[in-house]
């Protein structure tokens, strides 16, 4: 009991001394679709990100998509890296074939590392949504990794 006390201390001072090493940064995010990202903290651990998606899915059709979330920062007691989750909604449209309007409900969670030094910052998540309007339904394919620049 005493062991597990210890570790319960020092998991929740790291957790407390944990603070993102940088502001704002912009990148390039690569998964099931291509896109620019955007992440301002405005907090030490909360922090919102913007993400514009081009989605080509066949040959006469594709999906452009403006994404909004919300996200929780937790230090993992290591320099640099965080595990992240949060909230957030999505719109766009699809272009082609099938054309219209698409919305839908976010959550993102994910882990992100900053290196020491540099301006880099690599993070690799899951986008799960329930998109609501158009092709209805839960769309759990969203895994990305993206590849930011601290500003």
């Amino acid at each position: 009991m005493k062991r597990l006390l210890i570790l319960f201390t020092l998991l929740t001072i790291g957790s407390t001394l944990f603070s993102q090493e940088y502001k704002s940064a912009v990148g390039l995010r690569l998964g099931s679709s291509l896109g620019v990202s955007y992440k301002k903290f405005i907090e030490p651990k909360k922090a919102i990100e913007g993400i514009l998606d081009l989605d080509i899915l066949y040959r006469n059709e594709m999906k452009i998509e403006v994404t909004g979330l919300y996200l929780f920062h937790f230090g993992l007691n290591v320099d640099g890296l965080s595990a992240f989750a949060g909230p957030g909604a999505s719109a766009g449209i699809y272009v082609g074939d099938s054309s219209g309007f698409i919305m839908s409900l976010d959550g993102m969670a994910g882990f992100e590392y900053k290196f020491h030094n540099s301006p880099i910052v690599l993070s690799f998540d899951w986008n799960p949504r329930i998109q609501m309007i158009k092709n209805a339904g839960l769309k759990g394919d969203g895994f990305a990794l993206t590849i930011r620049y601290v500003l």
